[in-house]
């Protein structure tokens, strides 16, 4: 398959973009009636080429008038080259430096500088341009660029510009087809007999045919149902394609330009994100703590509020950390770049970059944790996901690694075993991650609370599960903090019987006085016959009751007496009603609870709780008012 790129124009209304890529490749990208009429893009426009070297070029042509900047903004995001485009007779034009600025805060990384119109000036004049061209660009990525003066009417230039195009065509690196597909909409319309159409340029990743996609951030789950690029049916759809997609079963109306198509489930929504912002040196004023502007990313749109974590007012020039409110949803990753403008008038002031598109909830102000610090400061997948693991103790699901970061399965998996032989990470089941120092707090919080428990509670067998989770670690679902005591079981920190943990060396031991108890607890029990004491009744009859408790706790996970509902009850009780519910059924095939009551010569205060612990046991089955013996 031939490299493809997006190549994306930039420069001042009227300077000749439109003219130029038609001279380029014959098409006309002023698609609306309205832009023919006034000879002025309001829109974007879309063009292609194939180079001298064979590397298609899909060519985005982007409005220069001001009023239509947010246009401009929504096609600056998809471009791997730039066309700087600026009028021979006019020179440098206010959004010659806005579109500049803008580029400059999406990490423009390639490009070259177009001096149209040049036919109409002398070459004197046309040096002194470039000269002030040059100085204009000078410290941004266009420092040192081509500069190729061309005519539209003559031709004169458009070999050289194709020539210059292609050789920086080539320093465009491959994209990175293993990412998840995304592709932001820039526009959605409806063709007869097809359906629903969404275009954009492809950023990562690939789709094909038959795909299921969703809209982000709308959650819309659709498939698609054909694909061109660049006029073409095709099969697959790869990253540095322009790309058409014919989706089913959804409406245009549900779709608008800031959407994003992109594999189920691979990328977040969020109204709030942690972010870098910085404020151009070119800003009218300071950007003052919760002040409203307007925020771009992608070819989304949305207004939002700026709060800052360590100041209240950000001076132009200046760069910090803060948290964006937006007004609506968007799909976004970590890493991913914005641009900011003022909300009135409406002024390019600044940009910057995701740190976390979904943190965590915080009081109004608060300053991150130093967790949350370090979140900001990673510069690389594994530091952040490392910072992450210090802000989330309760673990991070390596599904949520894959989309907060948008990194295929695979790659989640890359960093989260990169994080496990470092020793930085643990991994309590095969898709969750830890921090290790937490897991060896955690470790430590354990071994105390039980030594603490053993000690004021010999009696015990150990402490529930539950309570040691509420005690230690209350942060961690009942599920990980299981698969936590199961590692701790296996490297010998801890021992589960059943549903309590205790120390391995810990035993029961009971003294005389309280074997003295449990002998009298057992037979008061067993002497009571179906008329079994109360939990409080028999408590009473000891002078601690907390120790009491204990033991009979200890018989009752001894199996030496049961509990009955409320009643404590000898086993040889239970004995006793199984032979009468049986003797019951083979004289009458089935029995009621009076009829147990009266061969148990009990009260129904005791039978229809001893007939229930019976259905329990699985000994009889209730059919309405009587009860018979289970099968088998």
């Amino acid at each position: 398959m031939a490299k493809h790129i997006i190549v994306g124009t930039a420069g001042h209304v009227d300077h000749g973009k439109t003219t130029l890529i038609r001279a380029l490749t014959g098409m006309e990208t002023d698609r609306h009636p309205e832009e023919r009429e006034r000879g002025m893009s309001i829109d974007l426009g879309f063009a292609h080429l194939t180079l001298p070297s064979g590397i298609v070029a899909g060519l985005v042509d982007v409005p220069g008038h001001e009023r239509f900047v947010h246009n401009m903004l929504a096609g600056a995001a998809e471009m791997d080259m730039v066309l700087l485009v600026v009028a021979a007779d006019e020179g440098v034009m206010p959004q010659t430096v806005e579109h500049l600025e803008i580029l400059q805060l999406l990490h423009g990384k390639r490009g070259l500088i177009v001096l149209t119109k040049c036919d109409l000036v002398d070459d004197e004049w046309l040096e002194l341009v470039k000269d002030d061209v040059q100085a204009k660009v000078k410290g941004t990525f266009l420092d040192g660029a081509p500069i190729v003066a061309v005519s539209a009417v003559t031709g004169e230039g458009l070999n050289e510009l194709l020539a210059a195009m292609d050789a920086i065509a080539q320093e465009v690196p491959p994209k990175d087809v293993s990412r998840p597909f995304r592709l932001p909409i820039d526009d959605a319309f409806v063709k007869a007999g097809f359906g629903t159409i969404v275009r954009g340029a492809v950023f990562s990743g690939a789709v094909r045919v038959g795909d299921e996609v969703e809209i982000a951030p709308k959650g819309l789950v659709s498939r698609v149902r054909s694909l061109h690029a660049y006029g073409n049916p095709v099969e697959v759809a790869v990253a540095g394609q322009r790309a058409a997609m014919n989706l089913s079963g959804i409406e245009r109306e549900g779709i608008e330009r800031g959407d994003v198509v992109v594999h189920p489930d691979t990328l977040l929504a969020t109204q709030r994100l942690d972010v870098q912002v910085q404020l151009l040196a070119s800003a009218p004023r300071p950007l003052k703590d919760g002040a409203p502007l307007r925020f771009y990313i992608g070819t989304a749109e949305r207004i939002g509020r700026v709060f800052f974590f360590d100041r209240n007012e950000l001076q132009p020039g200046e760069t910090t950390f803060a948290e964006l409110r937006l007004d609506k949803p968007v799909a976004c990753a970590w890493g991913d770049l914005f641009v900011i403008r003022s909300y009135s008038p409406m002024v390019t002031i600044g940009g910057g970059k995701v740190i976390d598109p979904y943190p965590r909830q915080r009081r109004r102000r608060k300053v991150p944790a130093e967790a949350g610090q370090a979140a900001q400061k990673a510069r690389s997948e594994t530091e952040f996901v490392t910072a992450w693991l210090h802000e989330r103790p309760d673990g991070v699901p390596l599904k949520d690694i894959a989309r907060r970061l948008f990194v295929s399965p695979e790659r989640a998996r890359q960093i989260a075993d990169s994080l496990l032989q470092s020793g930085v990470a643990f991994a309590v089941d095969r898709q969750t991650l830890l921090l290790r120092d937490q897991v060896e707090r955690w470790r430590t919080a354990i071994v105390t609370t039980l030594q603490r428990f053993h000690a004021e509670r010999p009696l015990r067998r150990g402490l529930s599960k539950e309570a040691l989770r509420s005690a230690v670690a209350p942060e961690l679902s009942p599920p990980l903090f299981e698969a936590l005591l199961q590692h701790f079981e296996q490297d010998g920190t801890v021992v589960i019987d059943r549903e309590v943990v205790r120390l391995p060396h810990h035993a029961v031991h009971l003294t005389d006085e309280w074997r003295q108890w449990a002998e009298r607890m057992e037979r008061r029990a067993k002497d009571a016959g179906f008329s079994p004491p109360d939990l409080d009744e028999l408590l009473a009859e000891f002078p601690d009751r907390e120790q009491a408790m204990d033991v009979l706790t200890l018989l009752i996970e001894q199996g030496q007496l049961l509990r009955v509902a409320e009643f404590i009850v000898h086993p040889a009780t239970i004995e006793r009603a199984k032979a009468i519910a049986q003797q019951l059924c083979e004289q009458h095939g089935s029995f009621t609870a009076s009829q147990f009551r009266e061969a148990a010569q009990t009260t129904r205060k005791y039978a229809v709780p001893l007939l229930e612990f019976l259905d329990h046991l699985g000994v009889t089955v209730r059919r309405g008012d009587v009860r018979m013996l289970r099968k088998g």
